[in-house]
């Protein structure tokens, strides 16, 4: 028997024959995470919602940055390897 399916936005159980849905999955370098399932009207909920003062404030922080970056002479960009994870 298959478990379930819950929505990790409302906590409401999706109805498979009857609801429209989206299941997520999480890899990371080929090692699989986690998985989620999602009302397909909730998940475009939580993909298109504001931004929230402090992101915005980010965002315009960030993109001033890109534009001193974006100025440097080739030879004051650092060089780098580091990779960063996102949880």
């Amino acid at each position: 028997m298959e478990k379930e399916k819950i929505c990790r936005a409302c906590g409401k159980k999706i109805i498979e024959k009857k609801e429209r849905y989206v299941h997520n999955e999480d890899w990371a370098f080929g090692k699989f995470e986690v998985d989620s399932w999602w009302h397909l009207n909730c998940f475009k909920r939580a993909m298109n919602r504001e931004l929230t003062a402090l992101e915005k404030q980010a965002q315009t922080m960030l993109y001033k940055a890109g534009k001193i970056f974006n100025t440097l002479p080739a030879g004051m960009i650092p060089k780098t390897d580091e990779v960063y994870e996102i949880k």
